[in-house]
Parts: C-alpha cells; sequence; structure tokens
C-alpha cells in the first residue's frame, strides 16, 4: 500500500512546483486523487480547482455541492465552469464543451492537470483504433488556451489511484453514465479490457506506450544513423502512410545541403537537419506573434503561444525581478555571451546550438529596451550577469 501511494506522489512531485496550477476536478476517484496529491504538495495561493458543471445528470448540482466542499476542505480555491452540452454525440459534445471552457479560462502561464492514467490510455488508444483513426494516445503535455495541459498519471495504473484514495479515506462521486455501455469508450472499459488483459496481462501497459503523443517539443527528433521504416514509424505512430515513410527514409539521406521536407496526415511535418529527422508541428506565424512585446519578469515562468519559457538558478544570471520585453529575431542581433568576452551574431549562438533554422523565427528573445539581454537556453548578455541570478529555458509546445 505504502508503494502505490508513493507512485502517485512521485508522479505529482515530477511537475516542475514554479507557477500556477489549476486541475480538472469532476469529483470522481481520479481527479480527486490529483487534487488531493497537488494540494499536499503546492500552496494554496498556487493552486485552484476546476469543475465542469455539464449540466447532463440529475445529480449534477449534488456533484458540485460535493467538489465545493472537498476543495473547501482541502484550502484550495475552486471554480465552477457551466457549459451547454449540444446535441449530438454526447461523448463528444461533452468534451468539446469541457475543453473549450479550460481553454477559456486559463491564466497565462498556468497548468491544468488532468488525472487521466494508463488504463485511459489504452481505452483511447483501442477507440481511435476501433473508429479508424490513427491509434495514438492523448499527449503528456501540451498547449492549451494561455496556459498548459499536463497528465501526470499517464503510467499509472487506475489500482494505484484507488490505493491512495483508500490510504487517505478520500470521498467521489461515481457518475453513472460511466456504466452505459451504449457508449463507445464504457463498451472498451467494461467489456474488452477486462477480457484482454486476462488474457494478455500486459496489455494495458503495452496498449498505453505503443503511440507517442502528437504534441511534441522541439526535442522531438530521431537519428538518421541506422534508421528503418520500423523505427520510423514507432517513433510517429502507425497512422503514418508507408509511402510517407518509405519518402521519408530516402529524405534522410539526401545531400548534406539539402533541406527535405515530408508533409504528415494532419498537416505536421518531417525534416531534417544535420544527422536528424524532426517532427515539426503546424504553428501559424501570426498566432505565435501574439507574444511579441509582451512584458516578462525574470525569474517568473511565462507561458506563450507555442511554449513556456522557464527559469533556473546559475552561477551568473539575471537579476530577480527584472523586467524584459519578447521579441523575435530581425537578422542584426548580437550579444557578449556570459564567459566568451566577444560579441556574437544570434545566427552563430544557433548555429553553435544545433537550432533548426525552422525554430529559430520563433525562438523568443529577451530585451531590456533595445538591447537583447537573453536568448532563453542558448546565451546571457555578459553586462547583465550578477551573481547567483536567473538564466531562461525555452521549451516550444
Amino acid at each position: 500500500m505504502g508503494r502505490l501511494t508513493e507512485d502517485v506522489e512521485r508522479a505529482v512531485a515530477s511537475i516542475s512546483d514554479s507557477g500556477r496550477f489549476a486541475v480538472g476536478y469532476s469529483g470522481g476517484l481520479d481527479s480527486t486523487v490529483l487534487l488531493h496529491a497537488a494540494a499536499m504538495r503546492l500552496p494554496p495561493e498556487r493552486l485552484r480547482a476546476l469543475h465542469v458543471n455539464h449540466g447532463l445528470q440529475p445529480e449534477a448540482r449534488a456533484w458540485q455541492r460535493h467538489c465545493e466542499r472537498v476543495a473547501e476542505t482541502l484550502g484550495v480555491a475552486i471554480d465552477v465552469l457551466r457549459v451547454t452540452v449540444e446535441a449530438g454525440n454526447v461523448e463528444a459534445q461533452a468534451r468539446r464543451a469541457r475543453y473549450s471552457a479550460w481553454r477559456e479560462t486559463l491564466r497565462p502561464s498556468e497548468r491544468l492537470l488532468l488525472g487521466h492514467h494508463a488504463d485511459d490510455q489504452a481505452e483511447t488508444v483501442l477507440w481511435r483504433l476501433f473508429t479508424g483513426r490513427a491509434p495514438v494516445g492523448m499527449p503528456k503535455e501540451r498547449p492549451l488556451g494561455d496556459g498548459r495541459l499536463a497528465r501526470p498519471f499517464l503510467h499509472l495504473r487506475r489500482s494505484q489511484l484507488a490505493a491512495y484514495a483508500k490510504a487517505h479515506d478520500l470521498a467521489w462521486v461515481e457518475d453513472p453514465a460511466n456504466a452505459d455501455r451504449r457508449l463507445d469508450r464504457n463498451f472498451i472499459r467494461h467489456e474488452i479490457m477486462p477480457n484482454l488483459e486476462a488474457r494478455f496481462p500486459r496489455a494495458v501497459n503495452i496498449l498505453s506506450s505503443i503511440a507517442p503523443a502528437r504534441f511534441a517539443g522541439p526535442d522531438a527528433s530521431l537519428p538518421i544513423d541506422g534508421l528503418t521504416a520500423n523505427g520510423v514509424r514507432a517513433w510517429l505512430g502507425f497512422g503514418v502512410p508507408d509511402r510517407r515513410i518509405a519518402e521519408m527514409l530516402r529524405q534522410a539521406h539526401a545531400v548534406a545541403d539539402a533541406n527535405p521536407v515530408v508533409r504528415l496526415p494532419g498537416g505536421d511535418t518531417v525534416r531534417r537537419y544535420a544527422d536528424r529527422l524532426y517532427r515539426v508541428p503546424v504553428l501559424p506565424m501570426p498566432k505565435v506573434r501574439e507574444s511579441e512585446n509582451r512584458r516578462i519578469e525574470v525569474g517568473r515562468t511565462e507561458q506563450l503561444p507555442h511554449g513556456t519559457i522557464d527559469w533556473r538558478r546559475v552561477n551568473a544570471g539575471l537579476a530577480d525581478g527584472l523586467e524584459l520585453t519578447v521579441r523575435y529575431r530581425s537578422g542584426s542581433e548580437r550579444l557578449v555571451p556570459v564567459g566568451r568576452g566577444v560579441s556574437k551574431r544570434l545566427k552563430a549562438l544557433f548555429q553553435e546550438h544545433r537550432i533548426p533554422p525552422w525554430q529559430r523565427d520563433l525562438w523568443p528573445l529577451l530585451f531590456l529596451d533595445e538591447l537583447l539581454v537573453a536568448v532563453p537556453g542558448v546565451a546571457l548578455a555578459e553586462e547583465f550577469a550578477v551573481k547567483g541570478g536567473w538564466s531562461p529555458v525555452w521549451t516550444g509546445g
């Protein structure tokens, strides 16, 4: 019992503890465990619960009151989001309404934590396969509105969450709709998964790990040395046509100065840079440019439309509380990096750090008035460095 509850605690502890968090709190087992574990770790001023009232069940109001009481007991603020579920497929429309409400309410730099676990992931892969979609699982993390979505429990089984709830004497609500086997996911959960696991005990673990999440950051790359069709297929998931994979293998060994591009279903592309292939998500520049001239504070996590600026303590970094402006390159930027003693062009710094060309126009630059102060994850201006200061880190989303 102790080890199982520790697994839950470690999963929540693995999340970066900077910034603000919201827990998608339905009142069910998964979100109750997540809210409790998060409340045990995070200070109350940096955590809130978001309860979506779909109004689909007669018990909806009672569930809302239950969630409000639990949040009050834990000392966590709770916001209730009331939504209207459009006619049609109830599962799909409720999910659309829920995510729309979260997207609109998330604050800049705030991360929404959801309690999806390995059993949910396995069901999702099967559901997508059975309905003619690529069997791709839910991403562990991705952008959402002005914030970011994260699922810290994707590697845990539901039984582990139940053990945590029992150990901490937690109470939760049961949605009777979860037993309705006319709904696709419930049919998979109650009719297929138990039989599958009885025959193949590792089925959930295998299904929850076979398909990588679509939303990948700038490190979503694959070395071309020893590249095989199976390796590419495992990297991208199983929804990519064979002819596209064959084209990737051909382009991977194009002449060194070529810039091959292969387009994937859905609009993403695969590109080659140096000795690696990169999956590049669709990112409209107008959306990225919305963050131009945004004011940010040193040491405070900032969520941009296409990624996150985090901070870490270093021997020589930027001073606490310094206010900077986000801009993007125009082609003439340069600075004197800490410890280098000589001015370097931004293009040269990008090349030194092997930043692929298509990422450079999207890389946020931090300015103080008209002076380039920092290129997150690449360089800091020596003249602004103080002992024990902060260094920015950029994670594309």
